[in-house]
């Protein structure tokens, strides 16, 4: 027998492990924000609170879509903006299975069926089910956005499943793991992580759209305006960082998704009710006098913006009607039309109501519906009734008339 004792495999007993696994006396990896014990029992790990003073991350607290408050790491990823909330706390999910098993379950049904709602086109349909699931090999923050947008999907189609809330966690737990891993390993964008940062941003741009109607009774939002822009900001934030690296961009794996073909503004394209409301639309801005408050939007950044939606419809009806034509004119106005919807302003709103019929004529997406409905209808309530005219067309759009918009707005504030 040999008496060398260095030669025996020494047991080092660590005391770091999680509050959680202590109590269960069960050994911990000691892995932040989660060890794995506590990630397979979907219960809040200690380790959150100690992540959580990092500069890099804060976690949830709110079921609602609400900004995280700004941090170090948000500073230095400019295009990390406020918007890329927590939506779901973390919370104990009815599923009984395994993680591995779940997460099979999420993939299965995105490269199935959850891609092709991305897909407006034949040819796009490759990249989201085959190119960005490859992409997500390598960045988790990727593969967690995935599986988090396949579990909202089968929380929409299971609309009456019991199972239904089980799902709504899942999305939630993905979603917050996505944000965690994309503060912690993205500090700029690279030719090497270009393709995975754009597909992020866009799942994560859907995430919130589908994700609003979830966290509120039978999918009304509270403030269909508020939420909006949310997203709008995010948006606008997301494609404005990506723009350093649109070359990078065409010259890699997604390219397909950036192809565009030649700008058309004219509108002699546009169909004969389109041309009318819009036009409609621009002669009650032209009616209005102009303002001398130093305070209120200028009135060239209006008229900009009138232009601008006009083009937007053109090109949405002449080049291809998908959704990245509907959300081009909230990437390219100005910041002073997006302050003017901040504070609600009256031609600001008028503005945002006839943008969201451009949303309406977008290919139908369970992500975005009702969305349109919704803002237009609130565009409504808050507007008094000489405003309120300016948005017939949007409004006979989604089905409501005048007299059902007044007798609405009368439980309601309108501005006068």
């Amino acid at each position: 027998m040999s008496t060398d004792h260095s030669a025996r495999k020494i047991s080092k007993k660590s005391r770091n492990g999680c509050q959680q696994c202590k109590a269960r006396k069960v050994k911990c990896d000691e892995q932040a924000p989660y060890c794995r014990n506590c990630k397979y029992r979907r219960v809040n790990c200690s380790f959150l609170s100690q992540w959580s003073q990092t500069p890099s991350f804060k976690p949830p607290t709110h079921s609602r879509f609400q900004p995280c408050q700004p941090s170090n790491e948000t500073q230095q990823n400019s295009f990390l903006p406020s918007g890329f909330s927590t939506i779901f706390p973390p919370t104990t999910c009815a599923h009984n299975r395994s993680p591995l098993l779940q997460q099979l379950e999420l993939m299965h049904h995105y490269a199935t069926t959850s891609f092709a709602c991305f897909s407006d086109y034949e040819a796009y349909r490759s990249v989201w089910q085959i190119t960005v699931p490859q992409e997500a090999q390598s960045y988790p923050f990727l593969m967690h956005i995935i599986l988090a947008i396949s579990a909202l999907h089968i929380c929409h189609l299971r609309d009456s499943d019991h199972r239904k809330g089980s799902y709504k966690e899942l999305a939630g737990a993905h979603y917050h793991d996505a944000v965690v891993a994309f503060r912690s390993t993205v500090s700029q964008i690279t030719r090497s992580n270009s393709s995975a940062v754009f597909a992020f941003s866009h799942l994560t741009i859907y995430f919130a759209f589908g994700s609003s109607k979830f966290s509120v009774n039978n999918g009304r939002m509270e403030d269909p305006i508020g939420e909006l822009l949310d997203v709008l900001l995010l948006l606008r934030t997301a494609m404005e960082a990506l723009r350093s690296s649109w070359d990078s961009l065409v010259d890699g794996p997604l390219a397909m998704l950036l192809q565009r073909g030649p700008t058309i503004t004219d509108r002699r394209y546009l169909p004969l009710d389109i041309a009318e409301g819009l036009e409609l639309m621009e002669q009650f801005y032209h009616s209005l006098p102009l303002t001398r408050d130093a305070h209120a939007t200028p009135h060239e950044t209006y008229q900009v913006a009138i232009q601008q939606l006009w083009d937007s419809f053109v090109m949405a009806e002449t080049k291809r009607k998908d959704w990245s034509m509907a959300l081009r004119f909230p990437i390219i106005f100005s910041e002073q039309t997006l302050l003017s919807w901040k504070r609600r302003d009256p031609i600001g709103l008028v503005l945002l109501a006839h943008f969201c019929v451009l949303l309406c004529r977008a290919p139908a997406r369970w992500w975005a519906d009702g969305w349109a409905e919704q803002v237009i209808d609130a565009v409504s309530r808050s507007l008094d009734e000489r405003w309120r005219h300016a948005i017939a067309w949007p409004m006979k759009i989604i089905g409501m008339n005048l007299q059902d918009s007044d007798l609405n707005s009368a439980n309601g504030n309108s501005f006068h």
